[in-house]
This record gives structure tokens, sequence and C-alpha cells, in this order.
């Protein structure tokens, strides 16, 4: 089956909008053959991440420990609830849960993580679980990282200290999902892009995002067959003028004919839009350049606007900020934000989108839809700011008062919006919802689309993060009715060209959590 842009389009607009639709009908998810919570090579040499390696290991002990590792272990006596947009009723799921640092869709966490060493030519699959590095080639592979870069299209002169490659493997999300896969992967992935290139920045200094690639010569690389895991962003590290590790510092030896990936599922399903998708996704032979960001409205009357007072300044890689984003609860107690708070919040998801649009640079690609994505929000209760539905405008650090206005009901109608009411949306603080274009096809193919979603994701962590730094917590969602909310802001009509929500975030105090969670490091 083929895909064109039109029938892409079509596809993607109804996951928006009518996801509990997604799947066809007699869509049931089989509990019982998921997939393991990590990806398993068997026969590998392996290289443990520890602090005090060389400084490209040590920067990579500290990136992937603080973004990717298993580091907490979660014990749910409930075994949980469903979060299929299809079938909200409750399932008993394990008992003990691996979490990451980052929020995921499930906690299903469907991101993968490759590293490419130019100074010891090796590429490698991060192990989260062990938090080891595992050698996808042996010495006669020869510069397996100088052909990575390459098909890329990194430049090698100076040598970047390390690339990492974030994929998506495609079995962890439909298992569960079906079809919403197709746009909560891309998603997940931003949110992973997006806490590794700000972990990036703050221990290089220096980080870009490429996006720009070829799918096929990068998967060729890493031994992945594009059907089931598909390389989606890559971030460049450094570079640091020091060597990578050599051959002497790897541990057990692999087998001579490389890894093998072991499966717990006994069979693996998707559906022929699914796939097509994906490969219209990555045969997209090139984009337009992307339309400009639309100007900032005029005002004819200032008063319509809400000032903000200035942000705390915040936290966002301490072990304070850490601990608050694992231990929070799922329920939300009605206590007021400040109008500080509000301001932090959606503050630094404006400064992360520009500074993912900086990385990245590609004006036609994820960077353009970074500098695009907007944030609206629906003000519960905050003190010194209306409620009501706003949108934020970042130079003047306020609220513009946009569709139905101020005026209470903002948090009834966010709860009422979701499909699955798993947890109270109506008592939290505030609501922020990314706004980009709806329409992807002004800026090239289905390419266009999963760059779009990368950087919603992107603003997902920024607001759960900056969440976490205030002492609040942040619930996200994807699965909700987007019409409904997009007419309260006045979206309904326009939404595929001036904007539509594609994502809600909702933010507050929460009660605290009956079920234990511990730290784990790695031996």
């Amino acid at each position: 089956m083929t895909m064109t842009t039109d029938e892409a389009y079509a596809y993607t607009t109804g996951l928006r909008l009518r996801p509990r639709s997604a799947n066809p009908d007699g869509w049931r998810v089989d509990w019982a053959d998921g997939p393991w919570p990590v990806k398993v090579h068997s026969g590998a040499r392996r290289l443990p991440l520890r602090p005090g390696g060389p400084p490209p290991l040590a920067v990579l002990h500290r990136l992937l420990y603080g973004a990717f590792a298993v580091s907490r272990v979660r014990t749910d006596p409930s075994g949980g609830i469903a979060a299929t947009p299809s079938d909200p009723l409750p399932h008993h799921g394990p008992e003990v849960q691996l979490r990451r640092p980052i929020p995921s869709g499930g906690a299903m966490y469907p991101t993968e993580v490759y590293a490419a060493l130019p100074g010891s030519g090796q590429v490698c699959h991060y192990d989260p679980y062990r938090h080891e590095l595992v050698d996808l080639a042996g010495p006669a592979d020869g510069d397996a990282a100088a052909r990575l870069c390459a098909a890329l299209r990194v430049p090698t002169d100076p040598a970047p200290a390390a690339v990492l490659v974030l994929t998506s493997r495609f079995w962890k999300n439909f298992f569960k999902y079906g079809d919403f896969a197709a746009r909560l992967g891309p998603v997940d992935a931003g949110v992973a892009l997006g806490a590794a290139a700000r972990l990036a920045d703050a221990l290089c200094g220096h980080a870009r995002v490429r996006t720009d690639f070829d799918d096929g010569a990068v998967h060729a690389c890493l031994g992945l067959d594009g059907e089931e895991e598909n390389a989606w962003a890559a971030l460049v590290l450094g570079p640091y003028g020091a060597d990578g590790p050599g051959a002497q510092a790897w541990g057990s030896a692999g087998s001579p004919a490389g890894p093998v990936v072991l499966e717990r599922s006994r069979r693996t399903r998707r559906s022929e839009r699914f796939d097509a998708f994906q490969r219209a996704a990555r045969t997209d032979p090139g984009t337009p350049a992307a339309p400009e960001a639309p100007p900032a409205p005029e005002h004819a009357v200032p008063d319509g606007l809400v000032p903000l007072p200035d942000p705390r300044p915040l936290d966002l890689l301490g072990p304070r900020t850490a601990a608050r984003r694992f231990s929070r609860g799922r329920l939300f107690t009605g206590q007021p934000a400040d109008g500080e708070a509000l301001a932090g919040v959606v503050r630094e998801a404006a400064e992360a989108l520009r500074r993912l649009a900086g990385a990245a640079g590609d004006a036609d690609g994820l960077a353009g839809w970074a500098a695009r994505t907007r944030l609206y929000c629906a003000v519960h209760r905050v003190r010194g700011v209306p409620p009501g539905w706003y949108r934020y405008l970042p130079e003047p650090g306020a609220l513009e008062s946009v569709g139905e206005g101020a005026g209470p009901g903002s948090g009834r109608l966010v709860h009422e919006a979701m499909f699955a009411a798993s947890f109270n949306a109506e008592l939290a603080a505030f609501t922020v919802h990314p706004v980009t274009p709806a329409d992807w096809r002004p800026a090239g193919g289905p390419r266009a689309y999963r760059a779009q979603q990368l950087a919603v994701g992107a603003a997902v962590e920024a607001v759960s993060l900056a969440a976490a730094a205030e002492a609040l917590s942040g619930h996200a969602v994807l699965g909700f009715d987007v019409t409904r909310i997009d007419t309260a802001y006045g979206l309904a009509g326009r939404a595929d060209t001036d904007g539509g929500t594609q994502a809600q975030i909702c933010v507050g105090a929460v009660r605290p959590d009956p079920n234990w969670e511990i730290a784990v490091m790695p031996r």
C-alpha cells in the first residue's frame, strides 16, 4: 500500500480529531503479549557507563542517565489503568513499573538511543536498564562511527565528541495504542529530544540537532529494519578534542556475528495505513520552505493583555526538581498557583522551543516547526490572573484573552474534553496547549508532520519539567476532544491555517502519591 501526501494528511487529521476511531472496530490490546520495557541485545560487547571516564564517556554517562535510563522503580498494587483512547476501561497491569526521567505516553518509552563515538569508531546502542553501551559492530567493521556520521550528514572536521541518534521502535507503542501510535511516537521522541538537548547544552555548551538525513542510510549503519524501527533525529555533541574509548575499555566479548535482538512478544502487529505512512515519511523527497511564523495580531485595546509577573529563577536540572518530577501523584488538589509559577512554566516552554529552533537550524524542518509552535493557556486557579482562555505572548511576557475570553468554567471544559478521565483535570491550576498550524502540507510531505510532532513533544517536555521546578505536577494528554478546545480558543474553523491544539498539559498541585517509588543507580 502506498500513501499520497493528501492521504497522509487525512490519516493524521483523523488521529488528532478522532483518536478513538483511529483503530478498526474490534481492536483489542493483547496485554499478555506485550513487548519488553527495554530493547534487549544478546551476544554483544558492553561498556558500562560510569563517572570519571574519558570526557565523551563521562558526558554520555550524565546525559543518558539524566534523560533515558531506567532510574526509578515504582510499585502500584492496582496495576495502573488503561490509557488507550478507544478503551478507557480499567486494566490491571504490572504492579512493579520501570520508570525513566522523561514523560512518555502510557509509560511505554518507545524512543531508543544510539551513540556514534568518533574517537573509537564505534557505534553503540544504549541499554537503559543496565546503563551500558552495546557495541553493534566489531573491530573488523572498521570506522562505523564515520559511516554513521556521513549518513547523518554531520561534519567531521572537527570531529564531534559523540553523536546520538534517536529512533522510534514502532511495536513499543503500537502494541497498546494501534494507529494512534503514528501520532504518539513522534511526540514521545520530541519529549526525549527536548530533554537530551537541554542536558547537552548544560554539559557541552554546544549541541546541534539534525533531522534532514537519509533514513535508509542511517538504518543500514545501525542494523535497523525501517519497518520496525525508524531514526527520527540526531544530536551532535562537542567537539571536545578528546578520544573515545579504546578497545581495551570494552567488557565481555561479543559474538563475531554481532548482537541479536530478542523480542518478548510472540506476535507483532501493525496496520497497512500505519506502515504506509511511515514509508511515505521515510521516502519524502524533501520539503519546501515552511511559511514564516504568523505575526502577532494588532491589539486595538492594550488593556486586553494580562501582564504576568516576573518568573522566579528555575533550577531545571537540580536533584529537587528530578525528585518532584518522579514522586508526584495523579490527582490535583484544586490549590491555586501564583502568577510567578504560571509565568515560569510558559516562559520556559517558549524558551525551550526557541533554543530547539536554533539548535536545529533547518528553517524548512524541525527548526521551522519549533519557531511556529505557539502556547495557549486555559487558566483555572491562578492568583492575580482571571480564569479564562489566553494566548501567551513571550515578548511582553503577557497573556492575550482569546476565544471565549475571561470567565469561569475553563477547568470544567478541559476535563470534559478528555476521553479517559484518568485524573481530575478540572482541579488543575492551569492547562497549557501547544498550538501549531494543523495542515502540515504547505511545509512538505509526511516528513513535515513528523517534524511538527517532534516540536510538540519538546513543548510538552519543557512544560512538565518547569512545572516540577515550581513544585507542581504536569499531566500531558494527546487523546482529547480538540474541537471543543479549539472552539474555546477561537480557533475552530481556522485551525488548519492559523493553528490547532496539539497537546494538553494540566499543571497544578497534586495529592501525595500512595504508592512508593525509589531511585536506582547503575552498579
